[in-house]
């Protein structure tokens, strides 16, 4: 009713006309609310480290028969590993093991991402507290 008490006509076309407005006002403020909170489209990378890792430079430094472990101790650090041979020998493991992860996603069509991961190892043999040869593994 209008304000003179007559009826207005409501018909198929004006509950039509309202269902558009209402669902082009949903739409209008679903995109609004998913633009607003940026969650549309997004990346990122992670990467983490584990263990020691001998560098090459540091390697150019041992001396064979010369550098001492208690040398490699105070410049790496502790080994991952010590295994006793016998009573004058011993090897020391350094692992080393490094991880990136990425990825992305676009809201609600694609989502994805990759993992790569790294290992290395510099293996010491020490003779009564001298290294006597090393190498390193990839």
């Amino acid at each position: 009713m209008n304000s003179g008490g007559q009826t207005l006509p409501t018909g198929p076309n004006e509950e039509k006309r309202g269902m558009i407005r209402q669902t082009i006002f949903s739409i209008v403020l679903a995109a609004t609310t998913l633009v607003a909170g940026g969650c549309l489209v997004s990346k990122g990378s992670s990467m983490s480290e584990e263990g020691v890792k001998v560098s090459q430079p540091t390697l150019a430094q041992v001396e064979i028969g010369k550098t001492t472990e208690s040398w490699l101790v105070a410049t790496v650090g502790e080994p991952t590993s010590r295994r006793k041979v016998d009573e004058h020998v011993q090897v020391l493991r350094y692992d080393y093991k490094q991880r990136k992860n990425s990825g992305g996603y676009v809201f609600l069509i694609y989502a994805g991402g990759e993992r790569e991961e790294k290992t290395s190892s510099a293996i010491f043999e020490v003779t009564d507290g001298v290294i006597t040869r090393y190498w390193t593994e990839d």
